[in-house]
């Protein structure tokens, strides 16, 4: 039987590389997130702004303003407003 020389043509060196997984811990971290003062920004609604591709702050009371804007509120919110506002909202149609 004949002899047979095996050698190892070239050096490869391999290399592992980790990836790490950043988690962000606050809103200001996050690239799609807009929010300048969000310590102060008490009855504010976090909102997708479209037209930025971006999340950002907007005041409460506009959210229901703006749902508004077309004169159509949902019928289970009218309603809930109904039985909630019953007998505590007093109308005076004056005299005729």
């Amino acid at each position: 039987m004949p002899d047979y020389l095996v050698k190892r043509s070239g050096t490869k060196k391999f290399t592992v590389t980790q990836e790490k997984t950043v988690v962000a811990e606050n809103l200001s971290e996050l690239a799609d997130v807009s929010v300048s003062d969000l310590p102060g920004s008490d009855k504010f609604v976090l909102a997708y702004n479209a037209s930025l591709a971006k999340f950002e702050l907007i005041p409460a009371d506009s959210v229901l303003t703006n749902a508004a804007a077309d004169a159509v509120l949902p019928d289970s919110f009218v309603n809930q407003l109904d039985v909630e506002l019953d007998n505590k909202v007093d109308l005076d149609g004056g005299s005729f």
